[in-house]
């Protein structure tokens, strides 16, 4: 008996069926909002109060990122294998939205928590807190990450879903950019440290809600049932043979130093570059979380004009250049609504690459299934975020290097010429580099749009297969 062949009319009613809903949309973008709280956190914020509200030395901060990401060698993998293996009446990604929301809420709390104890304890604390962050947000992420491909294969409707996703993601960065100066000065009464602790409190308590919306509103509904028959050896022997994807994590690892660089400095060259108080801190944030959603909404017109890849290369080339540009403009207080002008205008370039990234991403993903045969969402996005977590490390790494090579001290009377150069520095041309480096990778990805129409034909005719 043989099998009716696949038509053209099959692969259009399956196809029809992928369309998502704004609700389901909405829900996919508020996972990874709430993961933008807890990274946010981390990046613009995290760095700063270790060191000017904790009391760790910049060398310290920097070994403890450093540190950690040898556990999240291990870690990291291990979560992939389990993701793809899990099987629920919720589907095999979903559910970890729902079981991971509160603990990782609670341990965004105690991060920012300073205890009452000796130096030693204190660093025991940073540590130990850190490290339950990092794994906690692993095991939200990495499902989440790899969600979008049991939702629907079409490529429209995924660059679509990171569209609303990086938007819902940028009032995220704006709840905790310019919310918590704000909470710190209101809540803390002088003390920073408790301001700290009550304000990240009530923003990771926003999250959980955020990650429970993605469960509830969100459906898995394209079959990957052959993820976990495969063996741990076809998994990574699927994910080598994926050229791709390995590109991918290449440039998840540039790209996210730019964010993680120029994020960490923020407070650093408000305080000290700009002389801004609380209010002028929170309309910088401001523009930075405007231009990042607006970033977003626009890139999604574009992207229907212009091929993916080609757009992504010229956005990378284009802020690189503005980036070197804004190394030379005055700073001081005089200048500073010129900095919240200039801070819109890279903002809103800046926020065509996460949508056009994490698309790309998922495009490897779909890449490594029609190469190989074998399908490896969960670890994919595993290594994939081992590549972030990689670059939140080398970014505070490179932070601290910096504050060791012009002798930073915390504290406006101990700002010198090299230090504030050295902050600026932090703001253009390192996220330069970083640019133009992640311009250089992308000219080799094949993942165009005509690639991906014919990856998307053929994997809907395999999966009709009886």
């Amino acid at each position: 008996m043989t099998s009716a062949p696949i038509t053209q009319t099959d692969i259009a009613q399956r196809t029809a069926k992928e369309a998502l809903s704004m609700r389901e949309k909405v829900g996919y973008g508020l996972g990874d909002a709430g993961g933008t709280v807890i990274t946010c956190l981390i990046m613009n914020f995290l760095t700063f109060f270790y060191t000017d509200i904790f009391g760790l030395t910049p060398a310290l901060v920097g070994t403890l990122f450093m540190a950690l990401r040898v556990f999240d060698a291990i870690s990291d993998p291990i979560m992939g294998v389990i993701t793809d293996r899990t099987q629920s009446r919720w589907g095999r990604f979903r559910p970890w939205q729902l079981w991971v929301a509160v603990p990782i809420g609670i341990i965004g709390v105690l991060t920012f928590t300073v205890p009452d104890a000796s130096m030693n304890l204190k660093i025991a604390w940073a540590f130990g807190t850190y490290l339950l962050l990092s794994v906690s947000y692993t095991a939200i992420n990495v499902p989440y990450c790899a969600l979008i491909n049991t939702m629907t294969t079409r490529h429209s409707e995924v660059l679509s879903c990171q569209s609303w996703r990086f938007v819902l993601c940028g009032v995220a960065g704006f709840l905790v950019s310019v919310g918590l100066p704000w909470l710190v000065a209101v809540l803390g009464h002088g003390n920073a440290a408790q301001g700290y602790q009550l304000g990240v409190g009530i923003l990771c308590a926003i999250a959980i809600v955020m990650f429970l919306c993605c469960f509830f509103w969100v459906r898995e509904r394209v079959p990957l049932d052959s993820m976990g028959s495969f063996t741990l050896r076809e998994h990574v022997a699927g994910l080598r043979r994926n050229d791709q994807l390995l590109l991918m994590l290449l440039m998840s690892f540039l790209l996210i130093n730019v964010f993680n660089i120029r994020g960490g400095g923020y407070m650093y060259f408000i305080t000290y570059v700009l002389h801004g108080g609380t209010a002028y801190t929170s309309l910088f944030f401001t523009m930075v979380t405007f231009a990042s959603i607006l970033g977003s909404i626009l890139v999604n017109p574009v992207s229907r004009r212009v091929d993916t890849v080609k757009l992504y290369y010229s956005t990378n080339i284009v802020l690189a250049i503005v980036a070197v540009l804004m190394w030379f403009l005055p700073t001081g207080e005089a200048w500073q609504s010129l900095w919240l002008g200039v801070i819109l205008l890279n903002g809103i370039i800046l926020g065509f690459t996460l949508p056009l990234h994490f698309a790309l991403m998922a495009f490897a993903d779909d890449y490594g299934e029609w190469k190989t045969g074998v399908r490896s969402s969960g670890m994919n996005f595993a290594f994939n975020l081992f590549c972030i977590k990689l670059a939140w490390a080398s970014s505070a790494g490179i932070i601290s290097v910096v504050f060791i090579l012009v002798a930073y001290q915390p504290g406006a009377a101990h700002q010198t010429t090299a230090s504030l150069q050295g902050i600026t520095a932090m703001e253009t041309l390192l996220p330069a580099l970083f640019h133009l480096l992640l311009a250089f990778t992308i000219r080799a990805c094949k993942l165009n749009n005509p690639m991906m129409s014919r990856i998307s034909t053929d994997l809907r005719a395999r999966r009709l297969q009886p």
